[in-house]
């Protein structure tokens, strides 16, 4: 004589048998363990973790930007489920009233364990007085009602700024000497507000521009220099502009051999 329970066969001349599989219906009936899976792994899931890049500062929430001002936040979202298969999250965000926000996609389906980015635009009113103003995220798992993250950010609004953008991590420096075929050329900045964009001069010849793209509390000039036919000293101009057109300068006078 058989009795089956879910997936489990029992044997009733197999009093032992029949104990572990009354057990096992009880946990799985309480949720003490997950779904077993046909290569004998089980589920257990969790809820996801969701995170903001933005400008302001290091480890810190919220953005600057100008009244008028689009920016952009880049959303971080993990799956924290352990042996599951893929889920799908549908990301939200809020803002006050007259703040403009648009997510160019809604929705990512990640496997467990796994992380992956969106992106969130946000345009401030053009006439608005200086202050933060939370911007709401909300991550939800499909189908799944109450399992979800949520988190605030920042619209760090402001309309003066007087301090120029500070440049450091450059890959040039005085008394430098360089070889071969080329060279990467790179420096960061960073501002008490947001970098606009960084120029490059070597020479007095302009060279580059780096278009920073406000997520990020710092922004990077990269440019690769050739080197042929330009042996001899040279001098090197990092430019860095904020949004109220202050400059940070730093130069380097090296050679090539």
């Amino acid at each position: 004589m058989l009795m089956r329970a879910s997936h489990f066969r029992v044997e009733m001349f197999s009093p032992v048998r029949r104990m572990v599989t009354v057990l096992l219906l009880i946990c799985y009936a309480l949720g003490v363990v997950g779904t077993a899976h046909a290569a004998g792994s089980t589920c257990t899931p969790k809820a996801p973790y969701a995170s903001i890049d933005n400008n302001w500062a290091w480890a810190a929430w919220g953005s600057w930007g100008l009244p008028g001002q689009q920016l952009s936040y880049l959303i971080n979202v993990t799956d924290y489920d352990v042996g599951c298969g893929s889920s799908s999250f549908v990301i939200s965000m809020s803002a006050p009233n007259g703040f403009s926000v648009s997510l160019p996609t809604n929705t990512i389906t990640l496997k467990s364990s796994s992380s992956g980015t969106l992106s969130a635009h946000v345009t401030s009113p053009s006439t608005i007085a200086n202050g933060d103003y939370p911007l709401t995220l909300t991550v939800q798992r499909t189908g799944t009602p109450g399992s979800g993250a949520s988190l605030t950010s920042y619209y760090k609004v402001y309309s003066s700024d007087t301090v120029a953008p500070t440049l450091f991590w450059a890959s040039l420096s005085d008394g430098l000497t360089l070889s071969g075929r080329s060279f990467n050329v790179g420096v960061t900045s960073s501002d008490d507000h947001a970098v606009n964009r960084i120029e490059l001069y070597i020479d007095d010849v302009y060279r580059s521009t780096t278009a920073c793209d406000d997520i990020a509390w710092s922004c990077q000039l990269d440019y690769t220099w050739s080197l042929r036919g330009v042996s001899g000293q040279h001098t090197a101009t990092f430019k860095s502009y904020d949004w109220m057109g202050n400059v940070g300068i730093q130069t380097a006078t090296f050679t090539v051999t």
